[in-house]
């Protein structure tokens, strides 16, 4: 690979992490409001029901969110060892 392509490739990798940053920015605000709501009770005068439904429905997404995380920063590690990798083709 030359210079030129490696730096190419380098810097579709700097924008993918920026991508990458701000999905997880995302990710976060929705978990922390979701998390928020539920810490803090808030359920709408809602009858006791529907309370335990919505409940059961904000710790579901909060928890797929904690994966939408863990998914991410598996994508992060792997895009540092391949631009690690590329450095060194330069």
């Amino acid at each position: 690979m030359c210079k030129s392509q490696a730096t190419r490739v380098l810097s579709s990798f700097d924008d993918s992490f920026d991508v990458l940053f701000s999905l997880e920015s995302l990710i976060k605000a929705t978990q922390n409001s979701c998390l928020d709501k539920e810490c803090s009770s808030i359920y709408y005068n809602l009858p006791q029901k529907e309370k335990i439904i919505l409940s059961e429905e904000r710790n579901h997404y909060i928890n797929l969110l904690s994966i939408a995380l863990d998914k991410i920063s598996s994508l992060k590690e792997i895009h540092l060892d391949i631009e690690k990798e590329l450095t060194y083709l330069k």
